[in-house]
């Protein structure tokens, strides 16, 4: 059986994402199955940028790039991981797909939610779409976190991008996003990646999500993450 793992840290230092799913042996595996179209807010594991690495969340690839996590701990910006049905998060029902389906018990334990391919080309590597939610507290400039939202994938091996991030919109909050090709165990592969800020009472709330898959399938993922950014709905 197949686990889905990450080169990332918790919240949202996982946008260093190098996503697979690859064989046995992560420990980044939950017990709670996601709904499929899910309407969601959590019970929130707390802590901030500085907190320690777990197994299931492994180091972000170190580069030259400022990131998000740069910000905040320079900013002593506090971030707490959300998951679904925590108080006061925003709602958030996330798009399904058709053809993919929730990962269940693969999903990270950092992630808000994971799907995966029903049919990829190579069952051993699936294309993945993972979402991360994060509240953050402090003096937090919605402006700069989607200033650096790219800093982490320009910090992947070998990353080439795709074209330049734009800005763009999820369920009428504003975002950034892009995409590129990195080498991961000497494979090349693409990732698209949407970061979106969205202002609650409590600190401002970030979702970040990551579609990855070996190089050739973007079409594949293109074809989801166009679903997700169409029909998903963020209700504060």
């Amino acid at each position: 059986m197949n686990k889905m793992t990450a080169a990332a840290t918790a919240g949202l230092a996982a946008v260093s994402l190098s996503f697979a799913l690859v064989g046995c042996g992560s420990d980044s595996k939950t017990d709670t199955k996601a709904s499929t179209s899910t309407s969601t807010s959590t019970s929130t594991a707390t802590s901030t940028s500085k907190s320690a690495e777990t197994s299931a969340s492994p180091s972000p690839a170190a580069g030259t790039n400022q990131t998000i996590q740069d910000y905040l701990k320079t900013n002593n910006i506090q971030e707490t991981p959300i998951k679904r049905g925590a108080p006061g998060a925003p709602n958030i029902d996330l798009a399904m797909p058709p053809g993919w389906s929730d990962a269940g018990g693969q999903t990270p334990d950092w992630a808000y939610a994971a799907i995966v391919l029903d049919n990829p080309q190579d069952k051993a590597d699936p294309p993945s779409i993972i979402a991360i939610v994060s509240k953050l507290t402090g003096n937090v400039d919605p402006k700069k976190i989607l200033e650096l939202a790219p800093g982490e994938l320009a910090n992947l091996p070998q990353w080439v991008p795709l074209g330049d991030a734009n800005q763009s919109t999820l369920s009428g909050f504003d975002a950034v996003q892009l995409r590129g090709n990195y080498v991961k165990d000497g494979k090349k592969r693409i990732i698209a990646q949407k970061t979106v800020v969205i202002p609650g009472k409590d600190g401002l709330y970030v979702l970040q999500m990551n579609a990855d898959g070996l190089d050739g399938q973007e079409g594949t993922l293109m074809e989801a993450t166009n679903i997700i950014g169409e029909k998903t709905a963020i209700t504060p």
